[in-house]
């Protein structure tokens, strides 16, 4: 457990796909996020996911991927208050790590708790901007990601 512990941390320092926010000061998501333009954008990322990193990082597979977006998508779709919301989202975030301790895929696990962190750490205001911003991410995270 040390051992993973240790590699997540050395890895979190170098994870270049951490983001700050997922909209722009018009609450509108970062192009970035969606395109295949700029500086690590999602088809950076999809590739970067997709790749094998030694022993201690896997890759994770698009049937995976699929499967944690479809999870995803059940929590935004329901009709349940914020404060459900954050809960289901807290949740499929420890599932996630479950799986990334398992399996190692320890780039995804990043990727996917620094989205989940922004969106349960909103105000009741952004909660909604986020959620749809990280929607549209994840959606085309799995449009770019490698076949």
């Amino acid at each position: 457990m040390a051992n993973y512990q240790n590699q997540k941390q050395k890895q979190n320092q170098n994870f270049r796909f951490n983001v700050n926010r997922l909209i722009d000061d018009n609450g509108l998501v970062l192009k970035g996020l969606i395109s295949d333009m700029g500086e690590n954008n999602v088809k950076e990322l999809a590739e970067s996911l997709s790749k094998d990193y030694g022993e201690q990082i896997k890759k994770i597979t698009i049937n995976q991927v699929r499967k944690y977006y479809d999870n995803f998508l059940k929590i935004y779709h329901n009709k349940a208050d914020i404060e459900e919301k954050k809960i289901q989202l807290i949740m499929l975030k420890a599932q996630v790590e479950y799986s990334v301790k398992r399996l190692k895929f320890i780039n995804f696990g990043e990727f996917f708790s620094n989205r989940i962190s922004i969106i349960v750490q909103s105000d009741d205001e952004l909660f909604q901007k986020n959620l749809d911003a990280f929607k549209l991410h994840f959606e085309a995270l799995v449009g770019y990601f490698p076949k």
